[in-house]
């Protein structure tokens, strides 16, 4: 008797969980495609670095009807070396435009050990995840698909607009323009395009943007005391040397620190004159000083070290001034 309930409670509870949880959807494969096909696969190097690796890939892909989800999620995308065993690189589409479906591009970059005019195997590849028995579509390569003009950023920015012939009716927008200087480039929508199928294609092939990228070369600037030591014999032989020479002697000193002190009695007496005769403020008049020793640190008479010098300490001056009066 106690049997016969324990085996009644375990059916119950069987039968209890089988309500409760909701029912597993059997998984549906998605429509197969009318068709898939790669052609004109093109092929190029020494784009960004030396020996580097770029397959420019067209591929088109359509449906009668189309699957429910995009392209980057039902078909994955593969290199392969010629022994059809080893991948060596892996991609998916970009579904810009119909979810992906019909014509299209994609594109593997790969650094280095790419070996050229191999026949590589590309691969187009039924996402398992939503084809529970996936398919796949190889297509081989061979020296037609290699590049071989010298320039393969030009070689490269030729495709790109070739491509665009077929794109443009399918994605129903212009993926070209023409710049202000008359030649052919890529639409706002290109760009968006192109840059999501190739990664860095604005480092590749600049000419083929309105805005290009380039790498400025800077020279490293050097110094000297030429103009310093120029304005030291600017006046050799004149009478300002010699009233400097005279000058200097009155205060047994040198030519320059006695310059450089008679320049700052100047530039304190135009502060004090433009406050007591122009009623200037003394943030102004601190700046019509400061001019002063720069005409005369132009003209030979005051020290440059000593100008830059003042500017440090006026700004500083000048920056408390400020402060106290807003406070």
């Amino acid at each position: 008797m106690r049997k016969r309930r324990i085996k009644s409670s375990i059916l119950a509870l069987v039968v209890l969980v089988a309500l409760i949880l909701p029912p597993s959807p059997a998984l549906a494969a998605e429509p197969e495609p009318d068709s898939v096909s790669l052609s004109g696969i093109m092929m190029f190097n020494d784009l960004i670095l030396t020996g580097d690796f770029l397959a420019f890939v067209p591929y088109n892909i359509p449906f009668t009807a189309a699957p429910d989800y995009n392209i980057s999620e039902t078909f994955i995308f593969q290199v392969l070396n010629a022994d059809n065993a080893t991948i060596l690189g892996t991609t998916l589409a970009t579904p810009a435009y119909d979810s992906g479906y019909g014509p299209g591009v994609i594109a593997f970059y790969i650094e280095s050990g790419m070996t050229w005019g191999e026949a590589y195997i590309f691969r187009v590849k039924q996402n398992p995840v939503h084809y529970p028995t996936p398919q796949y579509w190889d297509f081989t390569t061979g020296n037609s698909s290699y590049s071989t003009p010298s320039d393969q950023a030009a070689a490269l920015r030729a495709k790109v607009i070739d491509s665009t012939t077929s794109l443009t009716p399918s994605f129903g927008i212009a993926l070209l323009a023409v710049s202000e200087a008359g030649d052919t480039i890529l639409s706002a929508a290109g760009e968006v395009y192109y840059q999501g199928v190739i990664p860095g294609l604005q480092t590749m092939t600049p000419s083929l943007f309105s805005v290009n990228l380039e790498t400025p070369d800077f020279a490293k600037r050097t110094w000297s005391y030429t103009f310093a030591d120029a304005l030291k014999t600017k006046y050799a032989g004149t009478f300002l040397a010699e009233f400097m020479t005279g000058y200097a002697g009155l205060f047994t000193t040198g030519e320059s620190p006695a310059i450089n002190s008679l320049s700052v009695f100047l530039f304190v007496f135009i502060i004090m004159f433009s406050v007591w005769k122009f009623k200037a403020t003394m943030l102004s008049a601190i700046l019509d000083g400061y001019n002063s020793l720069l005409l005369l640190m132009l003209i030979g008479f005051f020290d440059m070290v000593w100008a830059g010098f003042m500017a440090f300490i006026l700004a500083t001056v000048g920056g408390v001034i400020a402060l106290l009066k807003r406070a």
